[in-house]
């Protein structure tokens, strides 16, 4: 594994989407749930497609960091984002509380980011999720084949380690990374961590590293004056060069 300290100017992004995104509505539905997704209007094919993955809660985040990005990227919502009285809401209680990992949400988000490939014609991925955006993220990963690289941003890595740290009730009706750690180590993958994060700890991911009997393809970077919401955009950018 190696490990990096960056130090990066602020920029605040807000976490609402603005509703007037330059961006392009794309609705991808399968599996249960319906997902928005959004790609810039001038894209038409790429090789290698980067899909930015929305964290929990209200959405916007994700979006600002796939559109400061640009180039061959696209942007995936969860289920239920956007979609706030909307037919084909599919949202529950349990979808943004204990079940917000659940099968059926990652089943429903691979077959989005498969919808994605197909419209762009790309050949492989790049997964970078937000917040919660990094845990669906990273079970993703471990199941397809096709992703050339996993980045997670304040990754909720542990979700068992996080709700102990937050002394919240746990998501027992989720999936969780550390126990997909032997097909993981297999994918080469980037983790940004938060300095000043208080919402998701340094902790979580190293319970998550805890679990991988090799790190070759593990790389961790502490952003220095980062929290969990901000400042994500430069230091995201250098890794992806």
């Amino acid at each position: 594994m190696k490990l990096f300290i960056i130090m990066f100017v602020a920029i605040v992004f807000p976490a609402q989407a603005e509703d007037n995104t330059p961006w392009t509505r794309i609705y991808l539905s399968g599996g249960v749930h319906t997902i928005l997704g959004f790609a810039p209007p001038e894209l038409r094919r790429t090789d290698t497609l980067n899909i930015f993955i929305e964290g929990d809660g209200k959405p916007g985040i994700a979006l600002k960091l796939a559109q400061g990005i640009g180039g061959n990227s696209v942007y995936l919502g969860r289920p239920c984002q956007y979609l706030i009285g909307n037919r084909l809401n599919s949202c529950s209680k349990a979808l943004w509380t204990s079940h917000r990992y659940s099968q059926s949400v990652i089943h429903s988000m691979s077959r989005a980011i498969t919808a994605m490939k197909l419209r762009f014609g790309a050949e492989r991925v790049r997964l970078i999720g937000f917040s919660g955006g990094g845990t669906v993220a990273s079970i993703i990963a471990a199941q397809r084949r096709d992703v050339k690289l996993l980045v997670t941003v304040a990754g909720n890595l542990d979700h068992r380690r996080w709700t102990d740290f937050n002394q919240i009730a746990p998501l027992y009706g989720s999936l969780n990374p550390v126990d997909y750690s032997k097909a993981l180590e297999q994918v080469p993958q980037i983790h940004l961590i938060g300095e000043r994060d208080h919402v998701v700890p340094g902790s979580v991911l190293t319970s998550y590293l805890s679990r991988l009997t090799s790190l070759d393809n593990v790389q961790s970077h502490i952003i220095v004056g980062a929290d969990h919401t901000c400042c994500w955009s430069l230091a995201l950018a250098s890794v992806l060069e």
